[in-house]
């Protein structure tokens, strides 16, 4: 019980506390939020984006980098397959103190966003659209000291999967299950520096052109093909806007040795030398998630 309270207070306090664009100070198995890796087709454009929406920008290994409070987000040039909705990582989200206001601003500074009721709950949210249609959820949060933070990562998987989900993330990243508000979603906490959901892609709901979300600066049409086939299932995300997740760890290598003992199979495996400046190794989620396991990316 102990250890769940001590959990939950890092996922609830940490934004508050956590000085401005820092990763999250890592739970009891040394797992916190790293990164989202995304291919890009256009890199100045796309990293004006994120600058206009409060990201400070920076060079890794010679990749244009964003910096938030709680996650770094990659810029790596190509040509994604498709933008976030359709695939298991449907979009990505954080808060903000004023949600309107902020997507005023947004709208001046040249960024596609819109500021909608939404199809799953009655209240509003923002949403603001990468050149290359990776969604971004802003939720009002008017208790916050900073202009932005809290990243939110919102899975979304067929019904018969949720459940077996929300338990692959909490045991392999030290997260804790907590039923959703409805039986529409399941969440992981404590996993610092993200708020988890995973959701039920079937939702008909979820397949409204609203859902959706714009695509190219406009809603799709109700019986588009592309509203009708996006989504069930879900795809991987390798190759996607978003093209894989990324989680911080202490103590990587022992960490790796402890996954592979447990029966987990690694893409690449733990590797000093495959970055300049961190170690990595690479998995994917039994549902088409590529995840990045890293150790060096905090003192960025």
């Amino acid at each position: 019980m102990k250890r769940l309270i001590c959990i939950l207070s890092i996922v609830v306090l940490w934004p508050l506390n956590l000085s401005w664009a820092q990763l999250a100070p890592p739970n009891q198995a040394g797992v916190a939020l790293g990164h989202w890796h995304t291919t890009v087709s256009d890199v100045e454009a796309t990293k004006k984006f994120w600058t206009t929406l409060g990201g400070i920008p920076l060079k890794i290994d010679g990749t244009e980098v964003i910096k938030f409070p709680g996650v770094l987000i990659f810029l790596t040039k190509g040509f994604p397959s498709g933008g976030s909705f359709g695939s298991v990582t449907n979009h990505v989200g954080f808060h903000v103190p004023n949600v309107d206001g902020f997507i005023a601003r947004l709208k001046e500074g040249g960024a596609t966003s819109e500021y909608v009721r939404s199809v799953f709950i009655e209240s509003y949210l923002g949403w603001a659209y990468t050149p290359d249609n990776l969604k971004v959820e802003l939720i009002s949060d008017n208790s916050l000291a900073v202009p932005i933070a809290g990243p939110d990562l919102q899975l979304w998987v067929i019904p018969s999967a949720m459940a077996d989900a929300q338990a692959w993330y909490t045991k392999l990243f030290g997260g804790v299950s907590v039923p959703g508000a409805t039986t529409r979603n399941v969440r992981v906490d404590g996993i610092p520096g993200v708020r988890l959901i995973i959701q039920n892609s079937q939702d008909p709901r979820g397949l409204t052109p609203r859902a959706v979300g714009l695509v190219n600066g406009a809603l799709p049409v109700a019986d588009s093909p592309l509203v009708a086939s996006l989504i069930n299932p879900p795809s991987p995300t390798k190759g996607r806007t978003l093209d894989h997740i990324g989680f911080e760890v202490t103590n990587l290598e022992a960490y790796c040795k402890k996954l592979e003992a447990s029966g987990v199979k690694f893409d690449a495996p733990y590797s000093k030398a495959r970055h300049q400046s961190f170690a990595s190794a690479e998995l994917t989620d039994p549902w088409g998630v590529s995840i990045e396991l890293t150790e060096g990316l905090r003192r960025f």
